[in-house]
């Protein structure tokens, strides 16, 4: 965990200094909804992560055919609990959760048709730090921030498609680490997202 971060902020230091050396920046405010394929069974729980939405911002920094693009966005995404039946007296109880997080992705991106056209292709990939800011507590479960870990590192690809100052982009990040402290389960996940370029 402690190597992510550092390397996090490597990559992080080598953006900001490399910023006044790139021209032009421009700002790519977006929408979208996700697709989380994480699960994992927590002591007497079944945590299954689904469908969720998210809004942000990315930059595009650079004019030439590669372009560099951090982004911040705010996650929301919903997680099934199902309480594992121990005896047949027992009931069995189902619930749903939100988990919060914040994704610092910083990716490079490839200009394949230009960016001052009428429509533009891009394709993209780098690495997304998250961290966890809350989860939803239910009262029947006993499932809170404290089973996750707070910061993750995901590996990210993407394309995605300009048409005059609309976007929409598609990206998919592979979890690069356990999105639970104490159980296997990686948190892959699907981002589609439409935005405005300017």
């Amino acid at each position: 965990m402690k190597q992510s971060a550092k390397f996090f902020f490597a990559l992080l230091a080598v953006a900001v200094l490399s910023l006044p050396v790139m021209a032009q920046v421009k700002v790519n405010p977006k929408v979208g909804v996700n697709f989380s394929g994480v699960d994992a069974q927590l002591q007497d729980i079944t945590a299954d992560a689904r469908v969720g939405w998210n809004a942000g911002i990315d930059l595009r920094v650079g004019d030439g055919f590669i372009f560099f693009n951090p982004g911040a966005h705010y996650y929301s995404y919903t997680a099934r609990l199902i309480k594992d039946v121990e005896s047949p007296g027992d009931v069995k109880f189902e619930d749903e959760t939100t988990i919060q997080n914040v994704k610092l992705p910083v990716n490079l991106g490839i200009r394949l048709t230009g960016d001052n056209g009428l429509l533009g292709l891009h394709v993209k990939g780098g690495v997304v730090p998250t961290m966890v800011t809350g989860v939803t507590e239910k009262q029947d479960f006993s499932f809170s921030k404290d089973d996750l870990n707070t910061f993750t590192l995901g590996a990210n690809v993407g394309a995605g498609i300009d048409f005059l100052v609309f976007t929409l982009d598609a990206n998919y990040e592979i979890g690069l680490n356990d999105f639970f402290k104490d159980a296997e389960g990686r948190n892959n996940m699907l981002t589609v997202s439409l935005g405005l370029k300017f």
